[in-house]
């Protein structure tokens, strides 16, 4: 019998009880009847009643227990339900940083059930998965970056790079995408790593903003500008085969995170400003706060320090000063009040 027809089972009998009692006029000769105590007779009697006699208030209750001894507090619930809101990240990083920044050791599964028990959590549509075979081998800093582009309902167009070996990331948002734009989101690429390492190759799409070879009304010898400009600074030009985005997973993954938080922590409504600023934001907080399950729980910038011959590298925000929009005006409006701490790390203001 499945637990519904054992519940419905038990009820009818209960309700048997009450039954024979009326039949026969007297309750103890019917609970003699059945081989009952008069007090579990009264104790199922009183629950029917006082529900209006419905058939459910003689169901047998759950025996699991209301609370737990290990049950969090309510500051602690409340605690992960606000970094939640705050940071829109997911239950292992949270439970990470509540561990590191705010001496709270609270499981995975216990902060998978406090978001649940909140309403925060969205059951995800389940979508069948093409098995591709793809390269874990280990890469060393700069020596490939991978580029693409990201457009926000056509109303801003964002660049980013991504280090195969550190995961630090540098985005920008255009208003457009073209070779001109690439270059100079090269440029300001190569400055924001530059205290750290430089790039030996670049691997990008074939986008009309990185390379010509797929216009056929473009002439052979004509070059694009972003093969020129990576020819003039030694970099190698990697091009992925089309229709394999999978092979740029290091910055097509992070572009589903900046959707799902954009529209978690601003208005959602794509203005360029708005989209300036959250830039601005997230790459902060990608490199500088975030733990990365890849990278066993670090930070980008930890991870990159922990690596033999870079423990002071760093990169160089000033870069991210970008149409007036001025990183150390969001870092303490934004960043601060909604982490609370942000340890010792290269940009802390002298």
């Amino acid at each position: 019998m499945t637990e519904k027809q054992l519940l419905v089972y038990g009820a009818r009998i209960r309700l048997g009880w009450f039954r024979k009692a009326e039949e026969l006029g007297n309750i103890t000769a019917a609970c003699k009847y059945y081989g009952i105590p008069r007090r579990t007779y009264y104790y199922w009697h009183s629950r029917w009643v006082q529900s209006g006699k419905t058939l459910t208030s003689l169901y047998d209750l759950p025996r699991t227990p209301m609370s737990h001894i290990n049950d969090p507090t309510d500051e602690r619930v409340s605690l992960v339900i606000q970094l939640r809101i705050g940071l829109g990240y997911g239950e292992n990083a949270l439970a990470h940083i509540l561990a590191r920044d705010y001496d709270t050791s609270i499981s995975v599964h216990g902060v998978h059930n406090i978001l649940k028990r909140a309403g925060l959590l969205k059951k995800r549509k389940k979508r069948a998965r093409k098995t591709r075979q793809l390269s874990g081998r280990e890469y060393y800093p700069g020596e490939v970056g991978q580029m693409d582009v990201k457009h926000w309902k056509r109303r801003g167009y964002q660049y980013d790079i991504v280090d195969c070996a550190t995961r630090i990331k540098y985005k920008r948002i255009y208003p457009g995408y073209n070779p001109a734009y690439t270059v100079d989101f090269l440029e300001h690429a190569v400055r924001f790593f530059a205290p750290a390492f430089s790039f030996k190759g670049i691997q990008t799409d074939n986008g009309t903003e990185f390379t010509y070879d797929h216009l056929p009304q473009i002439k052979e010898e004509t070059e694009c500008p972003t093969v020129k400009w990576l020819k003039s600074q030694g970099i190698d030009h990697l091009r992925i085969p089309p229709s394999s985005p999978h092979l740029n997973g290091r910055v097509e993954r992070p572009h589903g995170v900046d959707k799902d938080r954009y529209s978690r922590l601003t208005t959602n409504s794509h203005r360029l400003a708005e989209l300036r600023e959250f830039c601005i934001e997230d790459c902060l907080d990608y490199n500088f706060y975030r733990p990365h399950s890849m990278l066993g729980m670090m930070t980008p910038i930890e991870y990159l320090q922990s690596l033999k011959g870079y423990e002071h590298a760093t990169v160089d925000i000033s870069v991210l000063d970008v149409w007036g929009v001025d990183p150390y005006v969001i870092r303490t409006v934004r960043v601060f009040w909604r982490y609370q701490i942000l340890r010792a790390s290269p940009f802390d203001a002298s």
